[in-house]
């Protein structure tokens, strides 16, 4: 293995970068660990690129033997605009928004991309029989059609337990998949954990064949009790291993916020299911985007000073997921000619005097390119804005009052569900109320219709329905796939 590849480090790395990257990767891959069954190779690999990064006169005689193209740079570029072009020097609170643009600057697909391995985790539990069960088999099914023919594709289904009914198989080579999947019998309980679990297994059983890109999508209409954190830890180690999570809530028994948080941690995203078209819909987007993805894993570290905080992170693009605010920020993929978009919000508490540039955040959006000899690139994103001394009123910049426009009515559904659930009806209805109006005035009459609905049941029956909240939820995040209204 490559060097630099085997420590999960960029070209550039640092000596002290070196260091703290072999001892993560020592701890992980020790033979102790007993963690996977390649971890004593993996442990070899580390030692040996180590002994070699480390020292400097061997470090740079292997740097002369690598290709010119890891020493360009990435073919990424970010821009950063802000809610203001200054912050004022206040002992009191403020916020300040920053609008990241990420783009890919490379348009035509390299014909290097590996082969994409998907691997479908499908609840078959009780409540899938029927209707639902039969929607997933055929969008599966259209799934396997479409993809290429070098493509892998594995199954593997879970109730209270879990087995493998399709392992990797090339697309050109399934033979039978009508048949195993018509074979599924529903029955049992919900428990994700053990479909996650061997989903990630047969992903670390097939890593070694080769450098495939890793989807995986986990189908599920229940809700899971107990291993909530379980699951959440294996989607930390599907980060780490280049896997994304996308998850699919099919009608509305399912824990949106559990689904929320595990797809975000491994920088997938949750998908509302509320009929066959949106699965198809997904499937249709799902293939689009299989092997157009020019850097995976993205990721954004950020150092902050002590008066500052990161209070909200949202992606806006490709689609609208809430991320996980604490570093590093799980970010997805990045596509071939085009853009993520990514609005943070910062909480400054206050600012010390004497200073003439208030520095927000130190940045670093770090992502693996797998056509590249050296995966791992990074790009340095400093945020700061000058500090006056009193407060100027300015006009916020189009795309960033667009973003915030578009968040504000997601966090006034976010806002309600939270009052209702502490019994505060009263505040809960007012607020959806609002959020109807607002949509009214943006011309989304059905979401706007759903939100008065929901206030007529707050007020009957104390509560939102399970659907109402969903529709509202996913509804709102909908919106940032629509263009914004002229304001």
């Amino acid at each position: 293995m490559e060097n630099y590849s085997a420590l999960n480090l960029p070209f550039d790395a640092t000596p002290d970068e070196i260091r703290a990257a072999y001892f993560d990767a020592a701890r992980k891959y020790h033979p102790d660990a007993n963690n996977g069954e390649d971890d004593g190779r993996r442990f070899i690999e580390v030692q040996q690129a180590y002994d070699i990064l480390s020292n400097a006169a061997r470090r740079a005689a292997y740097d002369r033997t690598l290709p010119v193209a890891v020493k360009s740079p990435p073919e990424v570029r970010v821009e950063v605009s802000f809610s203001r072009t200054t912050i004022h020097q206040s002992e009191k609170p403020q916020l300040i928004y920053a609008l990241l643009d990420i783009e890919c600057l490379k348009n035509n697909i390299s014909d290097d991309l590996p082969p994409a391995h998907v691997c479908i985790i499908l609840d078959r539990s009780s409540s899938m029989r029927g209707e639902r069960l039969d929607m997933v088999r055929s969008n599966i099914i259209q799934l396997l059609h479409k993809m290429k023919p070098t493509d892998v594709i594995s199954i593997v289904t879970f109730s209270d337990r879990a087995e493998v009914l399709l392992p990797p198989t090339v697309v050109a080579d399934a033979k039978r998949p009508e048949s195993l999947l018509f074979g599924i019998g529903p029955g049992g309980a919900t428990e994700i954990f053990q479909g996650l679990e061997l989903g990630f297994e047969v992903f670390r059983r097939f890593a070694g064949r080769s450098n495939f890109l890793k989807h995986l999508i986990l189908i599920t209409d229940g809700q899971t009790y107990g291993d909530e954190e379980q699951c959440y830890e294996l989607a930390e180690r599907s980060n780490s291993e280049g896997i994304s999570i996308n998850a699919l809530g099919i009608g509305h028994e399912w824990n949106d916020v559990f689904l929320d948080r595990l797809a975000s941690i491994s920088g997938g995203k949750s998908i509302y299911i509320r009929n066959k078209e949106d699965l198809a819909q997904f499937i249709e987007q799902k293939i689009n985007t299989l092997s157009v993805n020019y850097a995976r894993r993205m990721e954004m570290q950020l150092d902050l000073p002590n008066n500052i905080q990161l209070t909200d992170a949202f992606r806006i693009f490709p689609d609208g997921n809430p991320l996980e605010v604490q570093s590093p920020i799980q970010l997805g993929s990045l596509e071939y000619g085009r853009k993520t978009g990514v609005i943070l919000e910062f909480k400054i508490d206050g600012l010390p005097g004497e200073q003439s540039v208030g520095k927000i955040a130190n940045g670093r959006i770090i992502f693996e390119v797998p056509t590249k000899p050296i995966p791992i690139e990074r790009l340095f994103v400093n945020l700061e804005r000058p500090i006056t001394d009193g407060w100027v009123k300015e006009k916020v910049p189009t795309a960033i009052f667009n973003a915030m426009s578009q968040l504000s009515l997601y966090r006034l559904q976010e806002k309600a569900r939270e009052e209702a659930a502490a019994g505060d009806v009263e505040n809960a209805t007012k607020h959806l109320k609002f959020l109807a109006s607002r949509l009214l005035i943006r011309g989304n009459q059905e979401l706007a219709q759903s939100a008065l609905l929901e206030v007529d049941r707050l007020n009957n029956q104390q509560g939102f329905s399970e659907a109402g909240q969903k529709d509202i939820k996913y509804g709102t995040r909908s919106l940032f796939l629509l263009p914004s209204p002229e304001q």
